[in-house]
């Protein structure tokens, strides 16, 4: 239920939705202003999301128009979108025209006119971040020299125009890189490749997002850990599978413990827990690299062992009993080796040249290529979607925790146990907020991962091989048809 006048909850779904207007083009001659068109009263439902793989926050509304108000403004593509939205007593979204960036209208679809009232329709708006449409008119050619986070905060000021917060993650790179003619957001993902996290020298892969709080430029090592290897990152919320059904209070069941049910999932699904060939053929487990020094002319081999590798990097589950996603020590068939030392699963040939400028470092894309390609392929397995009451105090690059238990059933006096492998911290990649304003009510669907498990998987040193024995025979086609057909030996 929408909130206006307090900062508490009393119910979950209860939401604050305090501003939601059109700003247009056109300005009133009288107030010299925007003229301005608040939408509220005709709100059917709206999203909003944003996802640490995306560059922008960018949301919808569906409204019930009877005033026919996109062509009298009329709607564009050039207005703007007023919105302040929030979860009682928690930080949310200020996109205003006074104390934030209005968001931008993009596009209008879905116009259907309801079957029922010839002069009425229903039609959803588009809208996002002001700086994809800077994105979209602008091209930078420059070259950036020194810490990489120092050009990102360049392009983001000066070629994206933006007056938002900005959280950098400080880079160990110290290089010089050439921006060909490229728009910004491309510009930042080819720098993005060089950056080499100053606190986590053994990864690799900077994000660049946007958030209710401004934007980002960070590694996800650095979303999973604080300061070194083995800090863990708090989890700023938990989340339990199982709705009880006990009062919080028996003898006062009107009382009800909101945060407990905050807590509570509505509905939850994995996806791709497992998917093994995938990761191999995508370099999660093992890789090799070769490198060509076009001024020293040489060229260098370098391989990479998850499980050799993983232990020096930040992951989701860090206690003694944690383990990675491939189980330790264990060989595949009789190779004698495990998949992690099975380096040409995924070959890839860059040029390392080095003195292309000067004293400056050559770029990190190589040397942290291996460990860039096996955390995004890390992020595709044990994907959790959940859908769960709304919440604006999380946002995309926190930590959660969830907890399922074992899907069996469970003997009298036997206790319920926790999954090992799906229960524990999960890191949020994205977020979609969406408020149905009919219902009055506020849920969210959170996607997340994690690329570790709670419980390490069993080793085994004498891991299977063989199962029976086949028949190995080699059969000439030819002599098979014909002695099907005529019964005879062929000639």
């Amino acid at each position: 239920m929408a909130q206006n006048d307090r900062d508490t909850f009393d119910k979950v779904g209860q939401y604050n939705l305090e501003e939601i207007a059109i700003l247009s083009y056109q300005f009133d001659k009288e107030e010299s202003l925007p003229r301005k068109m608040d939408i509220k009263g005709i709100l059917y439902n709206f999203e909003i999301a944003e996802d640490i793989m995306t560059k922008n926050v960018v949301g919808s509304a569906i409204v019930y128009d009877m005033q026919d108000i996109r062509t009298m403004l009329p709607i564009t593509g050039l207005e703007r979108l007023s919105l302040k939205f929030n979860s009682p007593g928690t930080p949310g979204y200020d996109f205003t025209e006074v104390n934030g960036i209005p968001l931008q209208i993009y596009k209008i679809d879905n116009v259907r006119r309801d079957p029922d009232t010839d002069k009425a329709q229903l039609y959803q708006i588009f809208f996002c971040s002001p700086e994809m449409y800077r994105n979209s008119i602008t091209k930078i050619s420059k070259a950036y020299t020194g810490p990489v986070e120092q050009g990102v905060a360049d392009i983001l000021r000066n070629y994206l125009k933006s007056e938002k917060p900005f959280y950098f993650e400080p880079t160990a790179t110290n290089s010089k890189i050439v921006i060909p003619n490229l728009n910004p957001y491309e510009a930042i993902s080819l720098l993005a490749k060089s950056a080499i996290p100053k606190n986590y020298p053994e990864n690799a892969g900077y994000v660049f997002y946007e958030t209710s709080q401004g934007y980002y430029f960070r590694s996800v090592a650095s979303m999973m850990a604080i300061g070194q290897i083995g800090s863990e990152v708090t989890p700023k919320w938990k989340y339990t599978s199982l709705i009880s059904s006990i009062a919080d209070n028996p003898k006062q069941p009107e009382i009800k413990d909101i945060e407990r049910r905050l807590s509570n999932v509505i509905k939850y699904e994995y996806d791709m827990p497992v998917n093994t060939l995938d990761n191999i053929f995508m370099g999660l487990y093992a890789s090799k690299t070769i490198s060509h020094d076009a001024f020293n002319k040489t060229i260098t081999t370098s391989t990479y062992d998850y499980n050799e590798r993983g232990k020096k990097q930040p992951h989701m589950e860090m206690r003694r009993e944690a383990g990675l996603l491939y189980p330790e020590n264990v060989e595949y068939d009789d190779t004698r080796k495990p998949l992690t030392q099975m380096f040409d699963s995924k070959l890839m040939v860059k040029s390392d040249t080095s003195k292309i400028h000067n004293e400056y470092e050559n770029r990190g894309e190589t040397s942290g290529l291996s460990a860039r390609i096996s955390m995004k392929q890390g992020m595709r397995n044990s994907n959790l979607s959940l859908l769960v009451y709304g919440n604006t105090l999380l946002t995309a690059g926190d930590v959660i925790t969830f907890t399922t238990p074992l899907m069996r059933p469970v003997g009298p006096g036997e206790q319920e146990e926790n999954n090992p492998y799906t229960s524990g911290r999960y890191l949020i990649m994205a977020i979609k907020h969406m408020v149905n304003v009919e219902t009055q009510n506020h849920e969210m669907v959170i996607k997340c991962f994690k690329d570790s498990v709670r419980s390490a998987y069993p080793t085994e040193e004498e891991a299977l091989s063989h199962i029976g024995k086949g028949t190995i025979t080699n059969y000439n086609l030819y002599e098979e048809q014909y002695r099907e057909f005529f019964g005879d030996v062929y000639v």
